[in-house]
């Protein structure tokens, strides 16, 4: 039997407009409609193909932290509307078609963006948009530094710009789960539940949406991002190894590591990523908690105090050590320090 997201190509089941109970802007009017979608977008050149046909426009739109969830149909049952999107520089947009055809141009690329199909429009040249009568579509608008700020994060250093391909991806795999979180999340949203907006969930959920879109659509750090550990470490990844267990309880930068590896810092970190599952810095740290677990297991004994383990294993922030060590042995470092004592 075919997963949902096979067996069904449409976004939202029969072409609905998500976002009922979230209208933002209804108008027939081009140039308001213009205005507006420039304000809530960026600056960008919108016209109606084949003279003056009517126009019903009809804009939902709500908001999960800086990220924003928009749905949108033109109401053009006769001409077609032509989009012109100059480079993006500050924002992802995942753009997915509610009904109808867009004919997407971007990176000398055009394409056809139908049901059942995402894409991500994130580069550095202009987007042209020609839009079939009737079309509806749903984007998401994301922050481009807090997405490479999640890729920082899982990759160990601080990447260059993000750019994703505009191609369109099936909502499978990844993209379909990236695709029916959004709609939970909408869906909820529309109902009147309001757990999403609070302060202690809204931005893990923001993050979790980012990491999807990382694993869902490709991207000049795909290779990295999605790499899963197998065979033999290579010789560079075993020589920084070596320098870690000589030198764990010493300061160690990222740049430290490069040097002893003799490779680029993306080589350095793809082996990593591929053959420890983690990044350079990631497996100092992991190294560094099973130290001090082998010390607070003997630390009662000898007298050593939580401080002096943590130093000795080179930390030097002791609250960010507790919560790492609590989040790797599933306990504070004084409970294992306590319970081994008695």
């Amino acid at each position: 039997m075919l997963p949902n997201s096979e067996r069904t190509p449409g976004f939202w089941a029969d072409n609905v407009m998500p976002l009922a109970q979230w209208t933002k802007f209804v108008s027939t009017d081009i140039d308001a409609v213009r205005e507006h979608m420039s304000r809530m977008f960026c600056p960008h050149q919108l016209n109606i193909e084949g003279g003056a046909p009517p126009v019903a426009f009809r804009h939902n739109h709500t908001a999960l932290g800086a990220m924003t969830f928009n749905a949108t149909d033109y109401g053009t049952p006769y001409g077609r509307v032509s989009v012109v999107i100059p480079p993006i520089e500050e924002l992802i947009l995942v753009q997915f078609t509610l009904s109808g055809r867009a004919q997407i141009t971007q990176c000398g690329m055009t394409f056809d963006l139908v049901p059942g199909q995402m894409c991500v429009l994130s580069g550095d040249t202009p987007v042209r948009q020609v839009l079939d009568k009737d079309y509806k579509h749903f984007t998401v608008k994301i922050s481009r530094a807090e997405t490479e700020a999640i890729l920082a994060k899982e990759l160990g250093y601080k990447p260059e710009r993000l750019v994703f391909s505009p191609a369109p991806a099936p909502l499978t795999g990844a993209a379909a789960a990236f695709s029916h979180l959004i709609r939970t999340i909408c869906d909820d949203i529309d109902s009147g539940l309001s757990a999403y907006a609070h302060p202690r969930t809204a931005g893990a959920i923001q993050d979790t949406l980012k990491r999807l879109l990382l694993a869902a659509a490709p991207h000049n750090y795909s290779d990295l991002f999605n790499a899963t550990p197998t065979g033999a470490a290579p010789y560079y990844v075993r020589r920084v190894e070596e320098y870690i267990r000589a030198h764990a309880r010493e300061p160690i930068s990222l740049a430290d590591m490069i040097e002893v590896s003799g490779v680029s810092a993306r080589s350095l970190h793809a082996g990593f990523r591929r053959f420890r599952g983690l990044t350079p810095m990631g497996y100092l740290k992991n190294y560094r908690l099973d130290l001090a677990h082998a010390k607070l297991k003997s630390g009662a004994a000898n007298g050593s105090s939580v401080t002096e383990i943590a130093m000795a294993s080179g930390f030097s922030h002791l609250s960010k050590f507790a919560h790492d060590y609590a989040e790797r042995f599933g306990e504070r470092p004084s409970a294992t320090l306590k319970q081994l004592g008695h």
